[in-house]
């Protein structure tokens, strides 16, 4: 396995775990509200 790949692997992985952590977020943020 290649640096470029596991970097690669690595930043998409992180994308989505901080868009599923920012929805939750979110999420929370307007169930409080209401």
């Amino acid at each position: 396995m290649s640096a470029e790949l596991v970097n690669a692997a690595l930043l998409s992985f992180g994308l989505i775990f901080v868009g599923w952590a920012l929805g939750t977020l979110l999420l929370k943020i307007q169930g409080s509200e209401e």
